[in-house]
């Protein structure tokens, strides 16, 4: 059995992704092009709040479109989301959408939310 999974190719570690459905992890070269990719998504977003003349919902929307990319990247390669099967996605993926709508709710009931405007 050994022999025909060194044969294919696939080693150790390949026959146990294989066997188990997983598809491996990253390798570490992947893992420094992630941090990188973070740390100029958190130069940009530092530098956008230093330009001048930006409209509040702008900044916000943009602020918060980066930050979602950066979330996705973090739980993707670095807690291995991403290389997992898919029902331990969803495990994660549900609850975090339940909580979200939750704290939407939360806002929209004590009129949380900046972007909209208030009544006086």
């Amino acid at each position: 059995m050994a022999d025909t999974h060194a044969a294919a190719g696939l080693g150790s570690q390949g026959a146990h992704a294989e066997t188990h459905g997983g598809g491996g992890h990253a390798t570490v070269r992947t893992y420094v092009m992630v941090a990188v990719v973070l740390a100029i998504i958190t130069a940009i977003e530092v530098a956008t709040l230093y330009i001048p003349g930006i409209p509040n919902a702008f900044l916000v929307t943009v602020l918060l479109v980066m930050s979602a990319i950066k979330f996705a990247l973090v739980v993707g390669f670095f807690m291995h989301l991403k290389y997992d099967h898919n029902i331990m996605r969803s495990f994660f993926i549900g609850p975090l959408f339940i909580a979200i709508c939750i704290i939407l709710a939360l806002m929209a009931l004590f009129s949380a939310f900046i972007l909209l405007p208030r009544p006086h």
